[in-house]
Parts: structure tokens; C-alpha cells; sequence
């Protein structure tokens, strides 16, 4: 194997160890779903977006959604009047969790490409400097 691979293979690892760090940290700061009386949501439902299941203890009250749903755009008088602040905050995270997923695919195709390219710029610089000498 080239050295080339070799220490792409080091640097890349070490930035899907970070990214999977980030996400461990950012899924385990998550206590209780985007809606009244849900838990927890798992990870792949999350970083995919599937839409949620309203509780059916929830749904056979009749409340309006503004009553249980944190994701809705609520004023802070609603969210404490309705006691949301926990799910607000997980809606929140939840967001939060799926961009940094996003921003770390983004980070490391960015990272591949500043990788190789720079490979070469020095590569030729120092056979370049190799032939002066």
C-alpha cells in the first residue's frame, strides 16, 4: 500500500472517529421526544426524518396540536403554559443531530478532495526542489 493510501486512510478515520463522537454526544443529550408524552426517538428514525406518531393517549384528548406538538413555532408563554420546554428542546436537538450529520458527510467529501489535491501540490513541489538540488 502506498503511503499516500496509508495516511488517507489514518487522517480519514480520525475524522469518522470525531464525527461519530459528536453524534454519540448530541443522541445521548436527547431525553424524551419532539412530542408531549413520547420517548426517546431512535437514532436512524432521527438522521432520517421519518415523521412522527402522535400518541394515541395524546390524539384521543382532542387538544389542538399547539397543545403537545414542540416543533410547532410557539411563543414561550405557550410552551411553558403548555409544558413543552423538554420537548422543545428535543425537537431542537433533533435538528440539530441530523445537521451534524449532514455537515460531517459534507466535512469529509470537502476533506477528500483538499486531501488529493494537496497530495499533489507537494508532491511536485519537492520534485521540483529535488531537481534544483
Amino acid at each position: 500500500m502506498k503511503l499516500k493510501t496509508k495516511a488517507w486512510l489514518v487522517s480519514q478515520g480520525l475524522l469518522l472517529v470525531v464525527a461519530f463522537i459528536i453524534q454519540v454526544t448530541f443522541y445521548r443529550a436527547i431525553k424524551v421526544g419532539p412530542v408531549l408524552g413520547m420517548a426517546k426517538r431512535p437514532y436512524v428514525e432521527i438522521i432520517k426524518g421519518v415523521d412522527l406518531v402522535i400518541p394515541e393517549s395524546i390524539l384521543s384528548q382532542n387538544l389542538p396540536p399547539e397543545a403537545y406538538d414542540a416543533r410547532l413555532p410557539l411563543s414561550q408563554v405557550q410552551i411553558q403554559k403548555s409544558n413543552l420546554a423538554a420537548y422543545r428542546r428535543a425537537a431542537q436537538q433533533e435538528e440539530g443531530l441530523r445537521t451534524a450529520f449532514i455537515g460531517g458527510v459534507v466535512v469529509n467529501v470537502i476533506y477528500f478532495f483538499a486531501y488529493h489535491l494537496l497530495f499533489i501540490y507537494f508532491s511536485n513541489s519537492i520534485k521540483r526542489h529535488k531537481r534544483v538540488l
